[in-house]
Parts: C-alpha cells; sequence; structure tokens
C-alpha cells in the first residue's frame, strides 16, 4: 500500500514541480504582473480580506502562504470591489469600511495593477513605523528533549505570553523597541523594504543579575526581481505556511526571519493540460542557513560520548498551494535541515528526494526532514464559516526515502473553526485551533522538533521554526474579537497548552488568558493595548514548580 501511495506522490509531486516553474511565467493572470514588497505577515489587512471574504466578495485567493505581495493584495481588493459593484447588494458598515481603508492603504498598487501603465521609481523613507512598550515578569519555558529519547533540541520559549513575533525577545521587566519599514522600487521588476528595530531591555535576558542592554538590529531586509510572475526574493524574510493562524506545524513567524533566496509565483496561474483542473496555483521553494547550530555526527560508541560539533547548516523547503474549487484549498510542503560540521554531503539523488523526485538515501544522518498537507474549506450553509486543517510527519531520525516518508513517521495534526459572521452584522468573530504533535508512530521514541543528529532542533536563534507548543505537545486557541465601531477592536483569547503527554512522566499544563484593544485613531495612526497572564504547572517538567506570569503590551503604529 506504501509503495503504490509513495509512486503515486512521488509522480504527482515531480510532475507538478517542473510544471510550475516551466509554465508559470506564460500563465500569468496579468501580464504586467511587477515586483512590489512583501506585505507583513501579521498586518491587519489579512483579517480584514477574511471578513470581506465571508460576503463573497472573493472567491481566487490562496491563504496557506504568507506573506502576500502588495502587489497580489490589489488584486484581490480589485476582486471584492469588482464583485461589490455587480451584486448590488448593501454590504454592513464594517465590510464598506475596511474596503475603503485596504483602498488607501494599497493606493499604488491599486491605480496601476492590470494596466500597461509603467511603473515609477520610488522610495518611502518610512512606509510604517511602531514604538512598543513591553513588560513581563516570566522566565520562559525551555524545550531540550525528553527523558530517554535520543532526539535532542536546543529550544526556548523567547518572552512568555509573547509568541510569532518575528524572534524578536523582551528582557524582564520593562523594555522599550522601536522600529520602522523603509520600501522602494525600480521600475517594474524590482522592489524590495528595509526594516531595522532599536530595542531597549531593563534586563537582557531574563537573567536579574544583567544589566540592561540597548541594542539595534535589522529586523527584515530584502530585494525582489520579478519577470512574467516569476519572482525571487534574496535577503530577510518571514514566512507562514498554512491556513492556521494562531500556529502551524512547519513554518510561521514565530523566529527570526530567514536570511533566504526565495523562488515563487507571486499571483495565482492556471496549468495548462488536466492540471486546469487544480485551479489557482502557486509554488515558493527557498533556501537559508542556520547559524550557530549543533550536530552530533554518526559514530562508534554510545550516543552521548559523540562529539558535537557548533557550525553552520542549511535549511530549505517547498510549498504547493492550489484550489480546485472555490471553497476549498489545498497546500502540500515540505522542508529540512541539511550540512554541517562532520554531516555528510547531499548527493544528486538526495537532492531530487528532497522534492519528491527520488529517494533520499540514508536521510537519517543527512536530513532533517518534516512534510504536510493542509486543506481548507469554506462552507457558504454556515455564513461562510472555514475549517481548515493539517497534517503533518516529522522523521525524527529517518528511515530513508523520498520526503512523503516523513508523513508516516510520527505525526501532527491541527484543526481550526474561523466564523467570520458570528453577528449579521460582520462586527464579530471566533477562532478555535487545536493541535498535537504527540502521535507517536514506528519502534523508535522519536519527538518533534528533536533530532538525534540535528540537535539543535527545528529552531532559529534558539527560538521554534514551527508551533510554539514545542514538541510531543498539544494546543488548544479560543479567540473572538468585536468591533464596538468602525474603528475600535476589542479581542479576548484563552489558550491551553500541554507537553511531555507521551515521552514525560511529568506532565507541564499552561493555562494563558489575554485581552486587548486596538483604535484607530485617524488614517494614519493606530494604538494597541494588551494584558496577558498565565498559570504554568509544573514548569520546564520539574513537579510541583508552579509559575504565574503576567504580560503588558502597548504599541503606537503610523502608517505612511
Amino acid at each position: 500500500m506504501l509503495d503504490g501511495t509513495g509512486a503515486w506522490l512521488r509522480k504527482s509531486v515531480s510532475q507538478l514541480m517542473v510544471l510550475c516553474i516551466l509554465v508559470c511565467p506564460g500563465w500569468c493572470p496579468s501580464a504586467f504582473s511587477a515586483a512590489s514588497p512583501n506585505v507583513p505577515v501579521d498586518h491587519w489587512s489579512y483579517p480584514a480580506l477574511e471578513r470581506i471574504e465571508a460576503f463573497g466578495l472573493i472567491h481566487s485567493s490562496l491563504h496557506g502562504t504568507r506573506p502576500f505581495s502588495r502587489e497580489e493584495m490589489a488584486r484581490l481588493i480589485k476582486e471584492a470591489l469588482t464583485a461589490k459593484e455587480s451584486s448590488g447588494k448593501p454590504l454592513p458598515p464594517i465590510i464598506m469600511h475596511l474596503l475603503e481603508k485596504l483602498q488607501r492603504e494599497f493606493k499604488p498598487e491599486l491605480d496601476v495593477y492590470g494596466t500597461e501603465c509603467a511603473r515609477s521609481s520610488y522610495l518611502k523613507p518610512i512606509e510604517e513605523a511602531q514604538i512598543r512598550y513591553v513588560y513581563t515578569d516570566g522566565d520562559p519555558r525551555r524545550y531540550t528533549g525528553y527523558p530517554g529519547s535520543v532526539f535532542e533540541a536546543d529550544v526556548t520559549e523567547g518572552t512568555p505570553l509573547v509568541y510569532n513575533n518575528e524572534g524578536v525577545v523582551y528582557g524582564k521587566y520593562n523594555n522599550f523597541s522601536v522600529q520602522f519599514a523603509a520600501t522602494f522600487g525600480v521600475g517594474d521588476f524590482f522592489a524590495g523594504s528595509i526594516e531595522p528595530i532599536f530595542l531597549v531591555q531593563e534586563n537582557e535576558g531574563h537573567n536579574d543579575n544583567v544589566p540592561g542592554t540597548v541594542s539595534a538590529d535589522l529586523l527584515k531586509g530584502y530585494g525582489k526581481l520579478s519577470r512574467w510572475n516569476v519572482e525571487l526574493e534574496f535577503g530577510r524574510d518571514s514566512m507562514w505556511w498554512g491556513p492556521g493562524r494562531h500556529g502551524e506545524l512547519l513554518i510561521t513567524n514565530n523566529a527570526t526571519p530567514f536570511d533566504m533566496l526565495k523562488l515563487s509565483n507571486p499571483e495565482p496561474v492556471l496549468l495548462p493540460w488536466y492540471f486546469s483542473y487544480l485551479g489557482p496555483f502557486k509554488y515558493t521553494i527557498f533556501l537559508s542557513r542556520l547559524e550557530d547550530y549543533r550536530v552530533r555526527p554518526l559514530a562508534p560508541g554510545p550516543i552521548d560520548e559523540r562529539p558535537v560539533y557548533v557550525g553552520t547548516s542549511s535549511f530549505g523547503g517547498w510549498r504547493v498551494d492550489c484550489k480546485p474549487h472555490p471553497l476549498f484549498e489545498l497546500g502540500v510542503s515540505s522542508t529540512f535541515i541539511f550540512g554541517g560540521p562532520g554531516i555528510p554531503s547531499l548527493d544528486f539523488g538526495d537532492v531530487l528526494g528532497l522534492f519528491g523526485l527520488g529517494n533520499v538515501t540514508a536521510a537519517n544522518n543527512k536530513i532533517n526532514q518534516l512534510g504536510s498537507f493542509d486543506f481548507r474549506l469554506r462552507l457558504p450553509w454556515l455564513r461562510n464559516s472555514v475549517i481548515y486543517g493539517e497534517y503533518a510527519g516529522e522523521d525524527a531520525g529517518g528511515i530513508g526515502g523520498p520526503w512523503y516518508t516523513s508523513l508516516f513517521n510520527d505525526v501532527g495534526y491541527s484543526l481550526g473553526l474561523y466564523v467570520p459572521r458570528l453577528t449579521d452584522d460582520g462586527m464579530t468573530d471566533l477562532r478555535v485551533e487545536w493541535a498535537k504533535n504527540a502521535h507517536i508512530v514506528g519502534p523508535t521514541p522519536g519527538v518533534w522538533y528533536g533530532h538525534n543528529i540535528f540537535i539543535g532542533g527545528y529552531a532559529h536563534d534558539d527560538l521554534m521554526i514551527g508551533h510554539h507548543m514545542f514538541g510531543d505537545a498539544e494546543d488548544l486557541f479560543v479567540r473572538i474579537t468585536r468591533y464596538l465601531n468602525k474603528d475600535l477592536l476589542v479581542g479576548l483569547d484563552y489558550d491551553y497548552m500541554k507537553r511531555g503527554i507521551t515521552l514525560s512522566p511529568v506532565q507541564e499544563s499552561i493555562n494563558q488568558w489575554g485581552v486587548d484593544i486596538t483604535y484607530d485613531i485617524n488614517a494614519h495612526f493606530s494604538v494597541t493595548a494588551r494584558y496577558g497572564f498565565e498559570i504554568v504547572d509544573n514548569f520546564d517538567l520539574v513537579e510541583g514548580d508552579t509559575r504565574h506570569n503576567n504580560l503588558v503590551m502597548t504599541m503606537l503604529k503610523v502608517e505612511f
């Protein structure tokens, strides 16, 4: 059964990966698709589009791969405006307000999208700026592996009650940060963004005895070359793969943005031949590096006596998204860590195997690979609510074979429900997400995000690349938001996490509560305030160690 399924998967993925690169340039829906900066993964425009989509105004969106380019966001806004005009039906005031707000934000792209007008070169020294104050009094949890398991990792929570924050870690007690984004473009073919951050900490990290620091860093910075709907991005940027919004198993913006090369088609295409039944189609391929990464190569003798090396390993992946029906979206992803001091080099067959074109030989000492399928299904009879989920596998040391073999090892899954129209006026929405990666399959006590060779774990700068819940864990998240008026949004959420479910005699459990409010002062200024509280039982798997942590965060955002 596995051989038959494997042959079909390998053949299908092989055809798709080759076809998408060869034909996407000629099948672009807009012959004048131009390079444009990316819309940040956590930008307000994404949830705004989801609310608008719930009223039947958008059908061609592919939500599984973020960030969108500003040009792609303009395409979707144009689609919504056209549908609004053709339907002639009245829309709730909040939807009209969000459409107007999106038109202001993306006016430069909307003015020229779909026309033969040449794009002018431009430089915006400040596209957006943020000033943020953060108070946190908790200590971060750590993830290093579990008793009796040879699969290790070295990962930190970062800042308690703060996740999916692009790798920005705040110290204990008072923190103050300033960041801004500058964007630029040269004609139709080149665009980019630079986003520095300045951070002041009362205490470095979470050590009361270490004095505060003042630091400056480049949070993100990249350039993009685009021609005929093929885009090459180079530099530092974040990604999010999958339909979830609280967490995903393979790639989120929880860790530091990647220094990478990325090839993609920014706008969906329709493939020729029978592949046209896949509907709108997108692909992404990237390659990055993990610095100061720890590996323990295979060596004779007990595992604890193997030498540990610190160096640079490579990290890469690919993803395809398609929408075979206006109500149904499907995604397939794979990521892999390889290389480093003492690690055997990949041969040509190994490289082909990473993309489903062959077998990865001796994968257990060359590669740490993950793979996933995800879906997103809209339910028109339930006020256009959305059910979405992901099924993923972690090779946890590997058994050899092509990428899809990881789907039959230690598995993880998630399921979500998004109700964008909890009330008729569209001003209230509800999201529920559940994820678990503690379902162990196979004879070895493997663990998600850990490895016996790549013992730095599935991490970048000590932060989880995937879901922030860690490995051998589960997470339940519930959030409700309500517009009190068109400029005032209130959110309330609850998050329950548990780890060490199958591999630890002591389980750690976390209960988190949060409330936030965002007020748009005018078209350029908005302010956000959030308070969070958590109770951690058996902190870091130490029985009886209970922690109570608080978070206060305020942010002033300016958009130009």
